[in-house]
């Protein structure tokens, strides 16, 4: 694996536990009318659409002509099998816990991606498109700039019809024709990845400034009204794209962590079940002081839970389809 990648995967999924620890100490507590905490709340929304970009990127670069036969069966086992498991135990957890009906929250779970994991209905998706890509050898010259233009005219047209938007949230989230922009950008990056990667770290201070630039943006138009909280806003697009081309940049020269390499395995499995892990945790890192550090010691604890979670569940069989196949790599003797 390019430990690139692995940087920008554990970057992302630490990213998304600590944005939730955010959330989940507003839910016991309530609001922080602290705009500064919201704003560094809306910086972190722009992990989960890097796992897209990461994703793509990966199966851009590794399948640059064909596909292997199993191509999609492979991650129906390893990636939507595990989040279907997710979906019974949170509709287990919502049915003991709060007096829910089971079948109608696995619903909504499954069906309209209605909790934490919905990320993996979308990805899903986004593999279908790509297997066509491949498979009718679609040229990306023509490709690219109709999903760049699909992707921004859905996300404008949500924007506009704000009504239509909250009321079918699920949806217009879920939907892969919001997420085509991510996913024409990685597709190129992924192509072209060994020129992307000598370019990007040639020139990786000027990431830096793409960094800075794109956060500017976000911060005016935040001070300006544009508070809503969420990666699905035209202004993250850049931030998102820039942060993503830094940490590529940077991860080619940063030290090679096993942290780091081991916070990228678990990272499929932390996401699944780190809110279910938060919601049992929160009650008590609520009780600490100051809200930083509720949000520090709630983000540390569901981390190093679910990672102990994740290595007690890698010893049952068949733990590929719960937590997915890239979990705990045997040591090298």
């Amino acid at each position: 694996m390019v430990y690139e990648w692995n940087v920008l995967r554990a970057i992302a999924c630490l990213s998304i536990v600590l944005l939730h620890a955010t959330t989940n100490t507003e839910i016991i507590n309530g609001t922080i009318e602290n705009p500064y905490y919201q704003f560094f709340r809306l910086l972190l929304c722009f992990a989960t659409p890097t796992f897209i970009l990461l994703s793509i990127i990966i199966l851009a670069k590794r399948y640059p002509v064909e596909l292997p036969p199993n191509f999609l069966w492979r991650r129906f086992q390893f990636v939507y099998i595990p989040f279907v498991a997710a979906s019974i135990l949170y509709a287990i957890y919502a049915t003991l816990h709060y007096d829910e009906s089971f079948w109608n929250t696995l619903y909504r779970h499954i069906v309209l991606g209605d909790f934490s994991g919905w990320f993996v209905m979308t990805i899903f998706q986004l593999y279908i498109l790509f297997f066509i890509i491949k498979k009718y050898q679609l040229s990306s010259i023509w490709l690219t700039p109709i999903m760049l233009a699909l992707g921004i005219l859905y996300m404008t047209l949500a924007k506009l019809n704000g009504d239509f938007s909250i009321v079918n949230d699920n949806v217009v989230r879920l939907l892969f024709v919001g997420w085509l922009p991510f996913f024409a950008i990685a597709y190129l990056i992924g192509t072209h990845y060994r020129w992307v990667a000598l370019y990007i770290s040639k020139y990786k201070f000027l990431t830096l400034v793409f960094v800075v630039l794109s956060t500017s943006i976000l911060a005016i138009n935040y001070y300006l009204g544009a508070t809503e909280i969420t990666s699905r806003r035209l202004d993250m697009m850049l931030l998102i794209i820039s942060i993503t081309l830094c940490i590529l940049a940077f991860g080619q020269i940063a030290p090679k962590l096993k942290i780091i390499n081991l916070v990228s395995q678990y990272s499929f499995g932390i996401f699944l079940i780190h809110w279910l892990v938060q919601e049992f945790l929160v009650p008590y890192t609520a009780q600490i002081p100051t809200t930083s550090l509720q949000v520090i010691a709630l983000f540390l604890s569901s981390v190093i839970v679910c990672m102990l979670i994740i290595k007690i569940i890698s010893f049952l069989p068949y733990s590929a389809y719960l937590i997915g196949k890239a979990h705990i790599k045997k040591p090298s003797q």
